[in-house]
């Protein structure tokens, strides 16, 4: 590992350095080997405040660290060295597929904050992640697109946060191993560039079941998810999704505590003598209709 640092910040190098082999560690745990172990992994101190560049990222940060759990986290560091994997192996085909490499690289940074924090400083991440969403235009808004069309925040907060809702359905027994996969396996990475088509019949196939209701809702729309929530009977509720066509898990607290159950457009009652509270851990973008 090289770091070619202002003569003024010399002494604080080496300290960063050990960041960067943290998150090297990290990163290879979820994603595969560092892509280029050939040649270097390399830091370069910049005004600009960061950018990825093959085996040698700008660095502009200037040794600002936030506490997670006990560690230091330096934000810029751990996402620009991630795009190591996520544009500089995995690329996308087109600038309508930048999700893949920012909001995929963006999730691997709340990767780093689940391992150096734990699960509850994981989803505190992602809740934060989530009330950034604009939904201001799509994700994916067509085929072959510009930079001035592609380049907007969501492409980044809202792709992260659709890996979050995946790993949610997928459970992490099925969505780790798939992701790996996806920065691993020859026909999606290096000169073999990749589309969203791609990712979701990566993902479906893993799942055994077609991801691409989901797909299309989150990315290539605005909508989020609609749900409706009616009492029924003094101790029960009716449950329903009302935009989209597949079934999805959802946490449901009720009296009894937390449950897990499946919804979609048809209706599901549960009991409670309490009003049910769904997905407060927040996986899902969505909007609660109360009858």
């Amino acid at each position: 590992m090289d770091f070619y640092v202002l003569e003024e910040n010399e002494d604080k190098a080496m300290y960063e350095l050990d960041l960067m082999a943290n998150a090297t560690r990290i990163l290879e745990k979820y994603f595969g080997e560092y892509p280029w172990a050939k040649e270097k992994i390399g830091l370069c101190e910049t005004p600009h405040l960061g950018m990825e560049h093959q085996t040698l990222i700008a660095y502009g940060n200037k040794f600002k660290y936030t506490k997670v759990g006990n560690q230091d986290f330096d934000w810029l560091l751990v996402h620009e060295f991630g795009h190591e994997w996520w544009a500089n192996k995995v690329t996308n085909r087109d600038w309508a597929h930048m999700w893949i490499q920012e909001g995929i690289c963006t999730f691997a940074d709340a990767l780093h904050i689940l391992e150096i924090g734990g699960e509850q400083e994981y989803l505190k991440r992602m809740q934060s992640t989530a009330r950034g969403v604009q939904n201001k235009l799509p994700i994916v808004q067509g085929d072959e697109i510009d930079t001035d069309q592609t380049y907007h925040g969501d492409i980044y907060g809202k792709g992260a946060f659709f890996m979050h809702t995946l790993r949610y359905i997928m459970g992490d027994e099925i969505f780790f191993p798939t992701l790996k996969r996806l920065a691993t396996e020859p026909q999606y990475v290096y000169e073999n560039t990749v589309t969203t088509d791609d990712v979701e019949k990566l993902f479906s196939t893993a799942y055994g079941k077609s991801l691409k209701p989901v797909f299309d809702l989150f990315l290539r729309t605005t909508d989020k998810l609609e749900i409706s929530l009616k009492q029924t009977k003094e101790d029960k509720y009716r449950v329903q999704v009302l935009n989209l066509d597949d079934e999805i898990p959802m946490d449901v607290v009720t009296s009894s505590g937390k449950q897990k159950i499946i919804i979609s457009k048809t209706p599901v009652t549960i009991t409670s003598t309490t009003f049910p509270i769904l997905d407060q851990d927040v996986y899902y973008l969505k909007k609660i209709i109360v009858e």
